[in-house]
Formats: C-alpha cells, sequence, structure tokens
C-alpha cells in the first residue's frame, strides 16, 4: 500500500524556521511591505514526482523554475513504515551541465494521516529539509535572507496534485471520439472480446449457458475460434494455431484503418503508433500523455493490488517489457512463429500489460457526482447512456477506461499501443520474406491488408463479427495488393441483414439513432442485437441482484495477462 500513498505528483512548499508572526494581507488594499515579510518566509516551491518501487526504494524528479528556465533535480531515497506511520527519506541532487548543476538538498518526511471526522482530506507529506552544499542563490532571491548557505534549514509541505489523464494532455478529435464513443463502436469491441473470452472458460461476471450459446449462434454471433487462456501463465501450452491469435491482430487492424479512414476524410492528422514502448516518464505535468497513472486499491485484496503496482513499476518496464520488446521486433525470433502464435503471444504476454499498466482510476461519468473514484471500474452490467456520451465540465465526456473493453479504444493511448501492435505484423512479414520466401503472400480480406492461408498462417477468414457480404469478418477478396496503409472504401449495406429472435431476451432502452443496421463503423451490425448478446454474456438480471445481495461485487470487462516469468 506504500506504493499507493505516495506514487504521482506534489506540489512542494518550504519556509524558513523564524518565530515571528506574519501581517494579515488584505487582498483589497495590498502593502508591498507585507508581501515582502511573507515572501522571505519562502524556502523554495515546485512540484515533486515520486516514483516508489515495490522493494521501499524512491525515486523521482523535482521540478522548479519555469519551462524557459528550469531548474530540476533527480530523486533518490528510500520508504520506511515505522509502526504504521510512513516515513521517507530522500535527496535531492542537480542535474549536470544545468542551473542546479551541485544542488544537494536533503529530506526527511513523514505521510500525514487522515482525522477520523475530517472533511474533504488531501494527502500530505510534512518535514524538514537541508541544504547540503552550498551554492549561489538565483534572482531576484539574492538577499541577505535568502542566501543559499550549506546547513540552512526548512520546515516543507507537500500536498498531492492531481494526476494530467492522457484525455487532457493528447485528446482525441471530435469527430473520432463520436464515431468510437458511439454505442455501436462500444458494444462492438466489448462483445468481441466478451464472447471469445468467455465462450469456453468464462472469467467472473460471465456465464454463457448452452441455451445462451444457442441464441448467439442464430444472433450469428457464435466466435468460430474461441480465446484459448494460457497455461499456468503461459501461451506456449495453448492448443497450437486455432486462429484466435489472427483474428485479434485482424480485428484490431480494421479498428485503425477505419479510424485512419474518417482521419482523412476530416482533413485530420493520423495518429502515430508507439515506435517503442514509452519508458517510465519523470515529469508531472504528462505533457506527452504517456506518464504511468498510479495504480490503486481496486477492493480485490492486498495481492491485486500489488499486482497493479508491479505492472506500472518502473522495474516492469526495465525487466519484461523492454526484453518482450526486443523479442517481438527480433526477425529470427519472429520466423519461428505462425501469425496465430504471434497475435497470442502479443495478446496475453504484452498487450493486455499495456492496457493495465496505462489505465487510471475510473470516476463516475454521471455529471451528478463527477470524478467520484470507481476502484472496480464500471459495473459489467452497466451500459446506460451515462457510460457512452455526457458532460463534464460544460464539454462532451465519454467514459474511457483503458482497462475496460466497452470503453479502452476511447482511450488516446489505445491507439498508439494498437499502432506498436499493428506494426509487428509488418516486421513478422518481413522476417518471414526473408527466411521462407514465397511461404507467406499478402492477400486484401475484407478491404483489409492481410495474408493468405498457407504453411504460416492458419485462418481464411478472420473473425470479427457477423459475416455480411461486402466486408469483413466473413468475406473473402483474392485481390493482391501492396501498402497495408492504403484507405479502401466501403459500399454502403442497402438493407443490412436479418437477424434471430428476440423473444424472452432482456428489455433495454432504445437509443435513437443506434437501432439501425450499419451506423457507424462495422457496417451492418444491429445494434440491438448487440446489445442483446452483450446481455446474453454478462446477465444483468442475475448479476445485478447477486450485487445487491452481496455475494459478487460487479466489475468492467478487464485485461489479464502474465504478470510474473
Amino acid at each position: 500500500m506504500i506504493y499507493d500513498l505516495l506514487a504521482g505528483s506534489w506540489t512542494y512548499r518550504s519556509f524558513i524556521n523564524r518565530p515571528d508572526l506574519l501581517p494579515d494581507l488584505n487582498p483589497k488594499h495590498i502593502v508591498k511591505d507585507d508581501v515582502d515579510k511573507w515572501s522571505r518566509y519562502l524556502f523554495g516551491q515546485g512540484v515533486m514526482t515520486f516514483h516508489p518501487t515495490v522493494t521501499g526504494a524512491l525515486t523521482g524528479v523535482f521540478e522548479m523554475g519555469t519551462d524557459e528556465s528550469p531548474l530540476d533535480m533527480h530523486l533518490n531515497g528510500k520508504i520506511e513504515d515505522r509502526d504504521g506511520v510512513i516515513w521517507i527519506q530522500w535527496n535531492a541532487h542537480g542535474l549536470p551541465e544545468t542551473p542546479s548543476d551541485g544542488w544537494l538538498y536533503e529530506y526527511d518526511g513523514r505521510y500525514t494521516a487522515k482525522w477520523p471526522d475530517g472533511r474533504r482530506q488531501v494527502d500530505a507529506i510534512i518535514g524538514s529539509v537541508v541544504r547540503s552544499q552550498q551554492h549561489d542563490d538565483l534572482a531576484p532571491n539574492q538577499t541577505l535572507d535568502r542566501m543559499a548557505q550549506k546547513g540552512s534549514v526548512a520546515s516543507f509541505i507537500m500536498v498531492r496534485t492531481a494526476f494530467v489523464e492522457a484525455r487532457e494532455a493528447i485528446p482525441l478529435p471530435p469527430e473520432m471520439l463520436e464515431m468510437v464513443g458511439s454505442r455501436h463502436h462500444r458494444l462492438h469491441h466489448a462483445i468481441w472480446h466478451g464472447l471469445r473470452d468467455n465462450w469456453v472458460n468464462p472469467s467472473e461476471g460471465a456465464d454463457i449457458s448452452e441455451s445462451d450459446k444457442v441464441e448467439i449462434t442464430k444472433l450469428g454471433w457464435a466466435p468460430p475460434h474461441p480465446n484459448q487462456f494460457p497455461t499456468r501463465g503461459t501461451v506456449d501450452l495453448r492448443e497450437p494455431d486455432n486462429g484466435a491469435g489472427e483474428d485479434f491482430l485482424y480485428m484490431h487492424r480494421q479498428m485503425i484503418q477505419e479510424v485512419r479512414k474518417l482521419l482523412s476524410e476530416h482533413g485530420l492528422p493520423m495518429i502515430q503508433a508507439w515506435t517503442s514502448i514509452p519508458s517510465p516518464k519523470r515529469q508531472s505535468r504528462n505533457r506527452d500523455g504517456f506518464s504511468v497513472p498510479p495504480a490503486w486499491d481496486q477492493g480485490n485484496g492486498d495481492a491485486g493490488f500489488k499486482g497493479l503496482a508491479i505492472i506500472k513499476s518502473d522495474e516492469y518496464w526495465q525487466s519484461r517489457m523492454t526484453f518482450l520488446e526486443r523479442q517481438f521486433k527480433d526477425p529470427k525470433y519472429l520466423a519461428t512463429l505462425s501469425l496465430d502464435q504471434l497475435g497470442a503471444k502479443i495478446e496475453w504476454l504484452i498487450h493486455n500489460l499495456m492496457h493495465i499498466r496505462w489505465c487510471s482510476l475510473p470516476t463516475d461519468p454521471d455529471p451528478e457526482s463527477p470524478l467520484t473514484p470507481l476502484p472496480g471500474g464500471r459495473p459489467l452490467t452497466e451500459t446506460s447512456d451515462k457510460w457512452i456520451k455526457t458532460a463534464r465540465g460544460g464539454k462532451p465526456f465519454y467514459y474511457d477506461d483503458l482497462n475496460d473493453t466497452f470503453s479502452s479504444h476511447v482511450h488516446p493511448v489505445f491507439w498508439r499501443l494498437h499502432g506498436w501492435v499493428d506494426d509487428r505484423i509488418e516486421d513478422w512479414y518481413a522476417a518471414h520474406a526473408a527466411a521462407h520466401m514465397g511461404q507467406v503472400t499478402r492477400k486484401t480480406v475484407g478491404g483489409i491488408s492481410w495474408f493468405a492461408k498457407g504453411p504460416w498462417v492458419s485462418v481464411e477468414t478472420p473473425w470479427v463479427g457477423p459475416a455480411i457480404a461486402g466486408h469483413g469478418g466473413g468475406h473473402d477478396c483474392d485481390q493482391e495488393h501492396g501498402d497495408h496503409d492504403r484507405d479502401h472504401e466501403h459500399e454502403d449495406d442497402a438493407g443490412g441483414h436479418e437477424h434471430g429472435d428476440h423473444a424472452g431476451g432482456h428489455e433495454h432502452e432504445d437509443h435513437a439513432g443506434d437501432h439501425e443496421h450499419g451506423g457507424q463503423g462495422h457496417p451492418g451490425y444491429d445494434v440491438a442485437v448487440m446489445q442483446r448478446v452483450y446481455d446474453l454474456i454478462f446477465k444483468p438480471e442475475t448479476t445485478a441482484e447477486a450485487a445487491a445481495s452481496g455475494t459478487m461485487a460487479t466489475r468492467s470487462v478487464q485485461f489479464t495477462g502474465k504478470v510474473f516469468g
């Protein structure tokens, strides 16, 4: 739990230890001498960002100054639990060849306890700081009272700052949010994952009975290649080449092409894929949107929290993710894998963990209770309108939990992450073109640049949903082509397709504009049918009743993956 309490950014202020009482400041009548007296008590201020490790070590950065004239310092220290009180000891040392070069400060502080009856309490750290190396003070603070002498001592207080979310740092264009945040897109992504993940081995909260499978099959949504869970944390013992790995790669490539087409039509810049998995960020402002959000207690025990903290730790990136990235870019290794094996290994060994690493503590999208934490995420029975689109701060808000298949694709990191995954397909093709010339050939499948079935490709047509004439996920074209980034025009589906009877189904609200064949993306998929399939997977009535009785917790449809080994 120490990681949870300290990780993240803190506003830091230190004050010179003087006993004098300071004058009151009247905002309607500012007296310069009074302001000067206050300013002489301020020893320093800035933002400290802590990166605790699960072993109790502490690293981070102290940001002072301005963007034009930064005075940054690196942090190193340790965390101790002393009879239930969290103590932190650390130092800040200046960066070589910068204005802070040669600076050294030492800190001793403790995390403050919460008052049982306190209101609107904010996490805080209090303590003492000593300057361990003398250095020149900086204008305009060069006064006798503020000489930067070695041994100067001050008291400090630190207050936690809010994490800058990716949606604030690198927001998706409104046109794209309107499409990927629609009920149509959310349901498709959720049931595609939900069906293949739970058809054979149901997870918590998902229970697809044999009668449910019959109805889902009649509706056209039976997954032909159910996902195969890893055995003892590995994908090596799974049944080989059942096609689930190819489905995973193909479906997300289709999503990427669909977004590229939309952006192109609106004259908007393409979203660039990660060329490499981002290293741990040390800054507080999350300028590029790729800083790792802090871990939090999801309510599933200490082991669950520790697992989340490990995946978000610097050590996990250094020891696990960098190794896997090198492996999935290594031509010699890629040439040993079938396309199905590539998809399965990426999905289970690194893709799911990237979703978890960059997910944030979800908050309730309801405008009446904004920013209310939801440690367990969206209840999986909930698909009401507030989880689609609402308002926050007078602006449209789309629920975008990266660890929920109903919303992950609305998160800006999703498209960078999956761009990285998609590029591994091209690395795989290049590796086989060099090692097994002519054994892997390109082919257009459903308007998507793909590969013909052969020695290294097991599926003729990857699965994205019901087969619809003229579209992917069931239609196979024998057209050869070149660049996989090329846009393909899709014809409209006049009249849509027939689907099964809803008799005995779960009643749900009518969503104006969505109860149609087609809609936004994946032309031909009926929203009402997808809602019915979703309800069959996650049983809103029985799950809600169990949750109300306290026999189970409702949780969002989350990604899982291999953490150790």
